[in-house]
Order: structure tokens, then sequence, then C-alpha cells
């Protein structure tokens, strides 16, 4: 079983080009992994603050709908928190967000559940990321939380905002240190340019080389370009299925939901989780990171973040 923990918020989604109007829609990175997680069949729980207000309730059906197990979710009084995502011509997201004392970042620590209770969950993998790890006062909470776990799998989707900003050292160094007890990194190539104040294009090998010291995994997504995983010293390149783009809304969380999916089903999370990303031969690790691609293009394929279940991507590979 696969935990998830964080934001589930509303998007508004508009066109640049549009008419003024938009769409509420459920969204926040760390509801769309959990989505996709349930869309291919994978257990999984969310632990989210969901509010009570209209905007909470929308969220709530949306996700029990697909089969997220919200059983660790807290009903939370303040508002939802909202994300104005605006699609530009080429299909890409950019996003604004009101989120000031909203539910997602008001986190206590009797919210959360205990090293004991996670065991008992029988979880193989946490994830996280995001908003949830950069919006204080919960984010130092729920990473304070992070650190004290043990005997499962920890993974990082840095999933870096930007457009709030955030200063860019204070948010290196954050970023830092929650790598420091994470054994899966994922990162756009993108974050990594604003993270360290790199043109676009330059290359970030050596900062993820650096990143996947230790027996981490470190997955770098390139967009159109596909995906660079990293470890122990080794770099593999993983293609992008070409697509009819349609937009980006998901198309990272689906990959990260389908990546860990599919190292779950290979027994590369749990206990000793650096020792199980280690053994994992070369091959296996390439036909997950590729099931993980052919899922997120077939969001890429859809309006909004609407993730394909494991037959779907099954039926394209064949």
């Amino acid at each position: 079983m696969i935990l998830v923990i964080g934001e589930a918020l509303i998007d508004l989604i508009g066109k640049a080009d549009g008419d003024g109007k938009y769409q509420a829609v459920v969204g926040g990175a760390n509801a769309n992994v959990a989505l996709a997680l349930a869309r291919r069949g994978e257990p999984q729980k969310f632990l989210g603050r969901i509010s009570t207000d209209g905007f909470g309730q929308m969220i709530r059906h949306r996700l029990a709908s697909n089969g997220v197990d919200l059983s660790l979710s807290v009903s939370a009084s303040e508002q939802t928190s909202l994300a104005v995502a605006t699609i530009g011509q080429g299909g890409g997201a950019s996003y604004s967000f009101y989120l000031n004392g909203t539910a997602d970042w008001a986190w206590a620590e009797n919210e959360l559940p205990t090293v004991s209770e996670v065991s008992a969950l029988g979880a193989s993998c946490v994830q996280y990321g995001c908003l949830t790890m950069a919006v204080e006062p919960g984010s130092s909470v729920v990473s304070n939380w992070l650190a004290g776990l043990s005997g499962l799998t920890r993974s990082h989707d840095l999933n870096i905002r930007s457009s709030l900003g955030f200063e860019r050292e204070r948010e290196l160094e954050r970023v830092l240190k929650i790598n420091d007890y994470s054994d899966i990194i994922k990162a756009s190539d993108a974050d990594l340019w604003w993270l360290f104040d790199l043109a676009d294009g330059s290359d970030i090998d050596e900062i993820a080389h650096a990143w996947s010291d230790g027996g981490r995994l470190v997955v770098i997504t390139r967009g159109g370009d596909g995906a660079s995983l990293y470890r122990g010293g080794r770099r593999i390149d993983v293609s992008a299925p070409r697509i009819s783009l349609v937009d980006t809304v998901g198309a990272g969380d689906t990959f990260m939901a389908n990546l860990l999916g599919e190292l779950s089903s290979r027994g590369a999370l749990g206990d000793n989780p650096r020792e199980r990303l280690v053994d994992l031969n070369e091959d296996e690790l390439i036909a997950a990171a590729h099931f993980a691609a052919v899922a997120a293009g077939l969001v890429c394929e859809r309006q909004g973040c609407e993730p394909p279940t494991k037959a779907e991507v099954q039926a394209l590979l064949g």
C-alpha cells in the first residue's frame, strides 16, 4: 500500500486566449498522485486536510468516487485552497495560487499517524512533495513527521512552484533537507534550473548524480524529451511517447504514481528501501519508467488530470 500525504485543492482552469471563463476541477499534486494510483488499481491511502466547505465536498466526491481511500484524511474547518491554471497555446499550464489560511497548510502533529500506526497500515511507501512541503506552518510539521518514519520508502517529488515568490536560496535549503531523508527524488529539469539559478537547457547531470549518492534513485523528467534516471553513478534515459497534446495538467503526478506502482509490483518499495532500489535490475527499472512515461503521455492527450487505468497503459504497450 502506498500512502500519499499532501494538498487537495481546486484548480480554476481557463485558456490564455479564452473569454475569462474558468472551470473548477479537483487538483493538487498529491491528490492527483492518489487519484492516479487509484485509477491504476493500486492500494493507497490519501492523508490530506480537506475542507468542509463546498469545494471540499467536491474534492471528497471526486477522490472517493475514483477509489481513493480517504480514511486517514482530516475534515478541516479552513477554506479550500485555490489554484488558477491558465493553459497556453502550447498546452502548458501556468499557475497562480490563493493559499493564505486555507486548509492544506494547517497540519498539527496530532493529525498525523504515529510511526507504529504507519507500520500497522502496512505501507511500503509514502509519497510527498510540492506545496505541502513548502508552505508553512504545516510544511515543517509534515517534514519532521516524515524524517521520523522508518521501514518504508520515502519518495519526494519537488514540483517547485516558483510563481509563489519563494526565495530561491531558502527553497534550495528546504529541498536539500527533505532530499536527505528521501529514498526516491523526482524533479523536472525546470525545477533544477530554477533552484540552482541556471539558464534553461543547462546540464544538470552533476546535480542529479550527487543527489543519487547513498543508494537513492533520482528521476528527472524532461517534458517531451522523456526522463532520465540516476542511480549508482549511471544515467539511464527513457523516451517520451509521441502524443497529440491537449494539456499537461497532472502529467508529472501521473508519471510519479505509475512509477511507484510499477516499482511496488517489482518489490522495490518497502523496508531497507535503498537496498531494494539498488538491487532492482536495470531492465526492470527501465520498464517501470517507460510504463510511467506512457501513462503520463495519455494524460497529456486528455483535458485536465484524467489518469489512465493500468489496463489502458498495458494496451498501448501491447
